[in-house]
């Protein structure tokens, strides 16, 4: 099994290379991801910076500096969608959700889940076994 991951957006403009598992595979639902990306919680996979790199369209990406946090949301500047925001920590995560859409529905043994990060700051309960920190 390779552990070179792809993504891409919408139009396929725009391909984003992985390498190696995440960092984390968790629901994060702090304030800055809420804020950065206008959800109520983000399905995360986070990686090093030095394991992502954007392997077609780099000139095809618009970046969006928060004002007031040191998080980024990049994204493709022809359909919009969201390839990767980053975090105060220099990681950059993608969705699970894009992540999923672009290998057919499905997330790598131990990419899914294990846990919920800031649940006591959470706008929406969410009803599963997960460990809530």
């Amino acid at each position: 099994m390779s552990n070179q991951y792809h993504v891409h957006c919408d139009c396929q403009a725009v391909t984003v290379t992985v390498q190696g598992p995440p960092r984390v595979h968790a629901y994060c639902h702090c304030e800055d991801c809420r804020e950065l990306l206008q959800v109520p919680y983000h399905s995360v996979l986070a990686w090093e910076a030095a394991q992502l790199t954007i392997s077609q369209g780099a000139d095809q990406v618009v970046s969006f500096q928060h004002l007031h946090k040191r998080m980024q949301r990049i994204f493709c500047k022809h359909c919009g969608e969201v390839l990767y925001n980053t975090n105060a920590m220099g990681w950059k995560l993608i969705s699970q959700h894009l992540f999923k859409k672009c290998h057919h529905d499905n997330l790598p043994d131990g990419f899914e889940a294990n846990a919920h990060f800031f649940y006591d700051r959470r706008v929406i309960d969410i009803a599963d076994t997960l460990p809530k920190r």
